[in-house]
């Protein structure tokens, strides 16, 4: 038996127990016998002797047959071999160059007939190579294989050992298997990376790294697209611990990757925009003190009055949103002093929310961040000053005042502009740095312990992921970006303040008066692929684009579906899979269509066909963002720059953007960048913006540089980012996309079919209304 046992050997088992058996019904036979000479009236010793020998042996069958049932079945191994496993491998370990660095963090695998299939995860320094890995599991491999009987395989899995051990299971799939085709990924900015971006001065990359939410902390947050939800409520938020986490991770893949991070002068960035985290009176102490021997999460987790942040998608504040619209007078008296009117996302709201759902936490608040001061905050060490322009996304900041609404506030916190509960609530915000640029204060000792920043690099204020985008090139005046993701962006930066409620303005980050025009979507590419699914594919191979037939109908239906002038109506409609932010309409399509001239407007109530619909969905994108901008531009020859237009294009133009550059997944797809410039213009073309992965990381890089290497307050981020920004590398002008005379007008300013546009989004809100 002890041979069976150490081979693990089922056959060899079988005989030993068959031996073992053998012997101990003989004894019992022995006994009986013994038993009836020596006992009287021991007939009975008979029968209960067979029984014992019948019960040893079902007992011996019965073991056997299951030990071997499960020999045919894989099973996980057993502790036995697990101890010798990890023998083995802390003796190799003493066999490798810096070995002591090494630290085993689990043991598990298969065991499958005979055979033992291991999987080990080893913790190793973030700034070991692959080739320092290799030898560590070349060296483990051979030990374990050939000291460990039975060991056929040996798998090892290297995580950074600055990092805590992730959960169980952390490498099973979430959820939502299902499959992702498109050319338009469902990778919105807002919620899914935690992305770092080291650049030199002359903005060339040095380094990239990048933690995702689900993929990396799913299993322990339980996120999904970097979220939690109470659909119940309407809320949705993120997990702040979270956060601290994927900090940690993004800076130790930096370190992995090569980043010289003593090297780096200035670190500023970007988060989610609105966003908020409520800090209590343990936050500033805990900040300024942090060990570099322990982890964010270790040290910041008690320093939070409320474990989660909002989340930009939230939609459970439409009561207070219609406190904010009516406090003022109206939704235009909010827009005209904060740049917005109310709306669910918008930090005001969700405050005055939490304090009249959770007391108790807005009470034990002692200071309040917005994402992207959360983020400069755990840099320095310190609560920083919230951002010029990610401050105006609160729908509590006087613009043109350049200070805190007291009417706003004293909504918010409830009592009189002059009582203490606003005195309370300005505490609990802080102070707003006006300046875009500059050192807040050098970057925290914790980072330089931990991470090996220099004591020197300074912090720069971070502002909000929509700003850090127009910063990702020097985007001038009457330059737009269309962000084509699974939600749709519009972005302008434009001197004029022009405020209504149907969309938002914000300070630019960092040029004084001028202004961030913003319209948010959250119905973009989602709804495009609705209508794409309901085309039949178009003929050809099997792995064809699977976009290929919703472009094809795309190019080949004319302007607002108008085939015989004569005789054919415009088709404009609205494809809401989701509620929508703008209009503020629930879910559902509509359907209309109306005259050349913008008359006649009628719903059309059947289905006109997925053919029609593929035009008809990507010229309605873009004709609400036309809608709401085209008071904003101007004709192209009224530049005021003086540099020459373009060649080829008409003397006058109308009133339209001089650039477009479209990011996102559906920048990559022709058909849309065709219809974009169709509707919105773009006099010199649309243009593809290709700054890497993440435009809102950028945009703070460039930021930092701009902040350090500027010549006094006067030199302008355009400035010094446009003489050293490579534009051919950057851009990519889309052939066949832009303006295109006879079409942009077709269209209408005022009037025609953008006029019967705006009468069908007003028809629809009156019925249809969130």
């Amino acid at each position: 038996m002890k041979i069976a046992r150490e081979r693990k050997s089922s056959v060899l088992a079988s005989n030993a127990v068959h031996h073992r058996v053998d012997s101990l019904t003989g004894i019992v036979t022995l006994a009986v016998i013994l038993g009836a000479n020596f006992m009287q009236n021991a007939a009975w010793l008979d029968p209960v002797g067979g029984l014992l020998i019948s019960l040893m042996v079902i007992k011996a069958g019965a073991e056997n047959t299951l030990a071997a049932v499960l020999e045919l079945a894989d099973r996980g191994i057993d502790n036995e071999v697990k101890g010798s496993v990890r023998k083995q491998v802390q003796k190799a370990f003493a066999d490798v160059t810096e070995g002591h660095e090494i630290e085993l963090r689990d043991v598990s695998g298969l065991k499958s007939g005979q055979n033992y299939l291991v999987d080990l995860e080893l913790a190793v320094p973030s700034t070991w190579t692959v080739e320092d890995v290799k030898e560590v599991e070349d060296t483990v491999r051979t030990r374990v294989g050939g000291k460990v009987r039975g060991v056929r395989k040996v798998r090892v899995r290297f995580t950074p050992k600055e990092v805590p051990a992730p959960p169980k299971f952390d490498e099973f799939i979430p959820g939502d298997v299902s499959a992702k085709s498109s050319p338009e990924p469902e990778d919105d900015d807002h919620d899914h990376p935690n992305h770092a971006i080291v650049i030199k001065s002359d903005l060339s990359v040095v380094s990239e790294a990048k933690v995702d939410f689900d993929a990396d902390f799913g299993a322990k947050y339980g996120v999904k697209k970097g979220v939690l939800t109470n659909e119940a409520e309407g809320e949705v938020y993120a997990p702040v611990a979270m956060w601290l986490d994927a900090l940690e991770l993004v800076l130790v893949r930096l370190r992995a990757a090569g980043c010289p991070v003593a090297d780096i002068r200035g670190v500023s960035g970007s988060g989610q925009q609105h966003g908020s985290v409520f800090w209590n009176a343990r936050a500033q102490p805990a900040l300024r003190s942090l060990d570099g021997a322990k982890t964010l999460v270790e040290q910041l987790g008690d320093a939070l009055a409320y474990e989660f942040s909002p989340n930009w998608q939230d939609h459970s504040t439409q009561a207070e949103c219609d406190q904010f619209d009516a406090h003022l007078g109206s939704a235009q008296k909010l827009a005209d002093v904060t740049g917005s009117a109310a709306h669910h996302r918008f930090t005001g709201t969700q405050i005055l929310r939490m304090r009249k759902r959770r007391p108790q936490v807005y009470a034990d608040t002692a200071r309040i961040s917005l994402v992207s001061s959360f983020l400069a905050s755990l840099l320095l060490g310190d609560i920083a000053p919230m951002d010029c322009s990610d401050v105006t996304g609160m729908n509590l900041w006087d613009i043109a005042a350049e200070s805190w609404s007291a009417p706003l506030l004293a909504l918010t916190a409830g009592g009189d502009v002059d009582g203490p509960a606003v005195a309370e609530l300005r505490r609990k915000l802080g102070d707003v740095r006006m300046d875009g640029g500059g050192s807040i204060g050098a970057v925290s000792p914790y980072y330089v312990a931990r991470f090996g920043f220099s004591p020197a690099c300074r912090v720069v204020s971070f502002t909000g992921d929509n700003p850090a985008t127009i910063l990702s090139l020097p985007l001038r005046p009457m330059d737009a970006i269309v962000s084509l993701g699974t939600s749709s962006t519009f972005l302008m930066n434009t001197p004029a303040y022009k405020p209504d409620p149907a969309y938002h303005f914000m300070n630019h980050p960092t040029t004084k008066g001028h202004f961030m025009f913003m319209l948010c979507y959250k119905n973009g590419g989602l709804a495009r692929e609705k209508v794409r699914d309901r085309l039949p594919p178009s003929s050809g191979s099997q792995d064809q684009d699977p976009w290929a037939s919703f472009n094809k109908h795309v190019l080949e239906t004319p302007p607002l579906g108008i085939r015989d002038p004569a005789k054919d109506r415009a088709r404009i409609g609205l494809y809401f899979p989701l509620p929508e932010i703008v209009p503020n309409i629930r879910a559902g399509t509509w359907r209309f269509t109306c005259a050349r001239d913008g008359s006649d407007l009628r719903e059309h109530a059947e289905d006109w066909g997925p053919e029609a619909d593929a035009r008809a969905i990507a010229e309605s994108q873009a004709l609400s963002m036309r809608l709401r901008s085209h008071n904003l531009v101007r004709r192209p020859d009224d530049d005021d720059d003086n540099e020459p237009t373009t060649e080829g294009r008409p003397q006058s133009l109308p009133p339209q953007a001089r650039r477009i550059y479209l990011v996102g997944g559906g920048s990559n797809n022709a058909a849309i960048a065709r219809v974009v410039g169709d509707v919105l213009g773009g006099a010199d073309g649309v243009y593809k913006l290709d700054v890497g992965g993440n435009a809102c990381a950028l945009g703070g890089a460039y930021k930092a540089v701009w902040a350090l290497e500027r010549e006094g307050e006067g030199e302008s981020f355009d400035d010094l980012i446009g003489r050293r920004w490579d534009e051919k590398s950057a851009t990519r002008r889309i052939e066949g996309a832009g303006f295109r005379d006879g079409v942009f007008q077709m269209y209408g300013h005022d009037a025609g079919v953008l006029g019967a546009f705006d009468e069908m989004e007003r028809r629809i809100l009156r019925v249809a209304r969130n």
